[in-house]
Order: structure tokens, then sequence, then C-alpha cells
């Protein structure tokens, strides 16, 4: 069973009436697309870039923020997002915010110039920064029991590993038709899903009483995860040396102890500060650097296979074919095995999975046919991301109260952005600095996996707490 926070015993609290669903599949459907087109869109533009940048005559400094941007939107308005789920009709904000994706998709799908485009992928990854924890809020609320919750969040994840994990395969399958098909296809998708949602969402899907939003604490931890995502999208692209890097970093550091302030004060924060004191969601949000390391991997093997195997993009993307298929296929058993023997220690099996098929490349490149590490390291990535994507989720919204719930997974989600932002830009730098053959890629893996060896160790410390728990 999922483990209660050793830090924040669970308290009896009086739940509002579950609300009447038309159809608890449908509903699930719902929300596993708005997850689906928000993770896909995170990787589905990589195999583009090249297009784009030929078609737009962007030069390749403006390029990255193709992606970059729409990781600043995404991961900047996560907090806001989930903070609105909570005050307001979460069913009137996934449909208003879906508008502005589709508008946003076909804007950057009918673009002529490069700074339209970037501004579009911003607005979409706004919209994802507020549509994904109002799908989350709108599960968890809709699924009460631990059973069928936890059920359906490993279909809702598995839907969300593989947008993360097929993002590049339909990119690249996409761009060979057109890099404007990459933003169009998920405009039509995303009318689709808005009629649906209109259906079959319930009207009325507030989970706790409404009040006033915290405006300045909006304002400030906005501004701080802008600035924090912007100066490390920056860092992996200009250096830590780079005065907007520095200037960025510079300002996340003021902005959020100005937050913890401001939050301290108000007497309806945005962010409770008490959240943190539930130990199971606060190392969940460390734990959640294992998601940079293995978007940081894909980065590294993707550059590896093209650069040094010369494999085209939908060659380099299709070779994470089978750790996407593996990933969706069986995610919603990995959270069937947290509700057997809980989140802590699924979520360190699967994090020894994805370390042992890490160690493999960095030992093993250049050495045997990177195919057989290939298909190993898939294999093995696969399963291991597949438990503990679901594990660590589980264990993060596992403690929150009704009000709480797009609070808490707009944290989650937030913690996997920045998560991605550190480590690629740690992994970025480290590739930068090596030189000659197959030493930068080494350096980037090996760079990945001592990461993720340190997430093991804190989901070990989870795991023990959680025997102890159990045991008293």
């Amino acid at each position: 069973m999922t483990e209660a926070s050793p830090t924040s015993p669970p308290v009896a609290r009086a739940l509002p009436p579950t609300p009447a669903v038309k159809s608890l599949p449908l509903l699930l459907l719902v929300v596993c697309a708005v997850q689906f087109l928000d993770a896909m869109d995170i990787a589905s533009m990589g195999p583009a870039l090249p297009l784009v940048q030929e078609d737009l005559g962007m030069s390749t400094s403006s390029l990255q923020w193709v992606v970059s941007a729409y990781a600043l939107g995404f991961g900047g308005f996560l907090l806001l997002g989930g903070r609105l789920a909570d005050l307001y009709n979460r069913k009137k904000l996934l449909i208003g915010w879906l508008v502005v994706f589709v508008v946003a998709s076909i804007l950057g799908g009918i673009a002529d110039d490069g700074v339209v485009l970037v501004v579009a992928r911003l607005l979409k990854g706004i919209s994802a920064g507020i549509t994904a924890p109002a799908a989350m809020a709108i599960l968890l609320d809709a699924f009460r029991d631990e059973q069928s919750r936890n059920k359906a969040l490993g279909t809702f994840l598995a839907v969300a590993s593989a947008g993360y994990s097929l993002g590049l395969i339909l990119g690249g399958l996409m761009a060979g038709v057109s890099w404007r098909l990459v933003l169009f296809a998920p405009a039509v998708a995303g009318v689709l899903v808005a009629l649906l949602a209109a259906s079959v969402v319930p009207s009325q899907q507030e989970s706790g009483k409404r009040g006033s939003l915290d405006i300045l604490g909006a304002v400030t931890v906005t501004a701080g995860a802008v600035s924090l995502v912007y100066g490390l999208s920056r860092a992996a692209s200009h250096g830590w040396g780079d005065a907007q890097t520095i200037g960025s970093l510079v300002a996340a550091a003021v902005l959020f102890p100005l937050f913890a302030v401001v939050e301290s004060k108000h007497p309806a924060p945005l962010v409770p500060l008490s959240v943190f004191r539930k130990g199971q969601l606060t190392r969940a949000l460390v734990a959640m650097l294992f998601f940079g390391a293995y978007v940081s991997f894909q980065f590294v093997l993707t550059l590896y296979y093209q650069e040094q195997l010369g494999w085209s993009p939908l060659q380099a993307g299709l070779a994470f074919l089978l750790g996407g298929v593996l990933t969706a296929g069986t995610a919603r058993y990995g959270a069937a095995l947290v509700t057997k023997y809980g989140a802590w220690p699924v979520a360190t099996g699967g994090l020894v999975l994805l370390s042992i098929g890490y160690l493999g490349w960095v030992l093993l490149l250049g050495q045997v046919d990177p195919l057989v590490t290939l298909f190993a390291q898939q294999l093995l990535g696969g399963l291991g991301f597949a438990a503990v994507y679901p594990a660590l989720n589980i264990a993060a919204v596992g403690t929150a109260a009704p009000d709480e719930q797009g609070l808490v997974s707009g944290l989650f989600n937030a913690g996997a952005q920045i998560g991605n932002g550190v480590v690629i830009a740690i992994t970025a730098t480290v590739f930068s600095l090596s030189a000659g053959g197959v030493a930068p890629y080494r350096a980037g893996l090996w760079t990945v996996t001592i990461i993720t060896l340190f997430v093991t160790a804190v989901t070990l410390a989870g795991a023990a707490q959680y025997r102890k728990s159990a045991a008293a």
C-alpha cells in the first residue's frame, strides 16, 4: 500500500461529494490525452529543428529556443496552474487553456518567422503548465479509493511516459512529411480533446473552498521559476559564464526566498509552506532529478547516434522505440506494484534498472556493437522508467488533501521540469569540456549515471523509512 508521510500522519478530512461522472473510462481518456499532448510537445520538435532552421532561416543560437521556450512556459507556470486548479472550476480551466494550446499550435504551424514560432511555443508551454495539474486534479477527484486511484494513475502515467518517450519518434515521422505537421497535428488533437472534455468532465470540479488568488506570491514564484528555467536553458547553450545566464540565476536566487517570505505572511498563500513538511513529497521532488537524467541520456545518445554513427534523425528517434513501448505498456503495472509493495521500494527497483542501463553504456561505449548496448538499455530503461515515474508521482500525491491536489501535481511536474533543466545544463557543460572521439559522450553518460545513483540513494532512504513505518 502507499505509505503515509512519516512527518505528516494522515488526518481525517471531510471529503467533498464524489463528482457525478458520466463515464470514468472517457474521463480517464480525456486527462490522459491532455497529459500525452503536454509530454509529447517537449520532445517532438527535436527532429524537425533542421527543417525549421532551413525554412525560416533561423540561427543556431535562436533555434534552440524553439524547444527551450516550451520548457520555459511549462516549468514556469506549473505552480500557478496547480493553485488555479485548486481555486477555480477545473473543467473551465482545462477547456479554456486547451483552446489556447490549439490557437498557439496553429500560430506556430503557419509561422513564417522564427520569433513567431518561439512565441507560439512559449504559449503552448504556458498552456501545458496549467492543463497538466488541472488534468491530474480532475483525475484525483474522480477516483477516490486507493486501488482505483492507483490503477487510474498507472494508466495516466503510462500515457505521460509514452509521450516523453515517443515524442522523438512521432516528431521524426511527422517532420518527414512537413515540420509544420508537428504543430498542426496537436492542434487537431487539442480540438477533439476539448470537445470530449466538454461532454464528460463534470461541471463542478472544485475540491476545496474558493479563495482569492495570492497575486504577489504568484508573481514572485512564477518569475522565479521562469528565471531559473531560462538561466538553466541558456547555460546549456551559452555556458555558465554568460551574463544573461548569471543574471537569470541570480534573479531566481533572490525571487525564491522572497516568495517564501511572502507565503509565510499571506493569510491564503499560493503555496502553503507547510506542504514541504510532508517528507514524502519533498523526497519525491528531489528524486525528480532522475527525470532530468533520463532526458539527458536521450540527449547524449541522440547526438552519438547522429554524429558518431551517422544515423538520420528518424533512425536516432526510432532507437528509443523499444523503451517507449515498454514504458507505455508496463507503467500501469508499476502503479499496481506500488499498491502492493509501497512507492519507495518500487521507485528504488526502477532506478537500479536505469542505473545498470546507463552504466552499461558508459563501460561498453565503443567496445561492443552499439545495437547490443542499445537493446539492453532500452529493455532495462523502459521497465525502470515504468516503475520510477508512477511510484514517485503516487508518493507525491498520496498525502494531498482535496484542496491541495492541483498544487501537489503542479509541484511534482515543476520538479520534473526543473530537474530536467538542472541535469541538462550540467550534462551539456561536462559534454562541452571533453574533446576527442567518444570522450564527450562518455563524460555525459557518466554525469547521467552519477546523478541517477544519487537519486537511488534518496529513494533508498525513503524505502528504509517505509519499512520502519510499516513495522511500527
